[in-house]
């Protein structure tokens, strides 16, 4: 029996001392996994918000025919955002009622002022979004290097790939949220552009008849504008 419990003693002091060699979850994993989870947390933050307005802009960015140009003008919008042509012909019209300067100088104005709500509500939030990626990432590496000098002085393997872990993680997971806003951005431009295009040839398209008409009377933009298919 002094046999029989000098083993089972024996037994529990090596079982005492792998749970001392090889930490619990509660200890050094749990210590990984929180700062992996925050890591990840912190880096989805900016690119969720980013990426939320990036659908806004892509609502707003949106391509319009010359006949859903002129439907969207005459009735009241039920989007929840605006199209940016439909707000580029609503100021063009309104500019040429004022018949203040000329035509052509009112339409560069109105394309201008388009451009500058575009970059001032879309396209300035989503880069600041995208420029906090790489110095969240930068930092989750800082913090994974410096698990990683802790647990090299602690000679504990399994705390040193965590580490490693982490510092990549974060730098990998926030530099591909910053490639893809940056480039959802370029995207967003070029449908941009497309539909700005549509209201130019709507305008050229009321250039011409004005033309065909003859003379430049007060109002003859606005006119033409309504000849061309869009309605007062």
């Amino acid at each position: 029996s002094s046999l029989e419990s000098r083993s089972n003693s024996n037994a529990a002091i090596d079982q005492n001392r792998k749970m001392t060699e090889n930490p619990s979850f509660f200890g050094d994993d749990m210590l990984t996994w929180g700062v992996t989870i925050l890591a990840l947390i912190v880096v989805w933050v900016p690119f969720f918000r980013g990426l939320r307005l990036s659908f806004q802009a892509w609502s707003a960015t949106r391509c319009m025919e010359k006949g859903e140009l002129a439907r969207a003008l005459s009735s009241q919008s039920s989007d929840d955002v605006e199209p940016l042509s439909v707000l580029m012909l609503k100021v063009l019209k309104k500019s040429l009622d004022s018949r203040g300067h000329p035509d052509d100088f009112v339409f560069d104005a109105t394309r201008q002022y388009v451009l500058n709500e575009y970059d001032l509500f879309y396209s300035r939030p989503i880069t600041m979004y995208a420029s906090l990626l790489p110095p969240i990432g930068f930092i989750g590496t800082t913090v994974g290097m410096l698990i990683l000098f802790v647990s090299m002085h602690q000679s504990n393997a399994s705390l040193e790939l965590s580490a490693l872990a982490v510092a990549l993680t974060s730098s990998i997971f926030a530099l591909i949220g910053f490639a893809i806003l940056e480039g959802v951005k370029i995207r967003l431009f070029t449908r941009l552009l497309s539909a700005l295009r549509e209201v130019e040839s709507l305008y050229s398209d009321a250039e011409s008849k004005r033309n065909s008409a003859g003379g430049e009377a007060p109002g003859a933009g606005d006119a033409a504008l309504q000849g061309a298919g869009v309605p007062a």
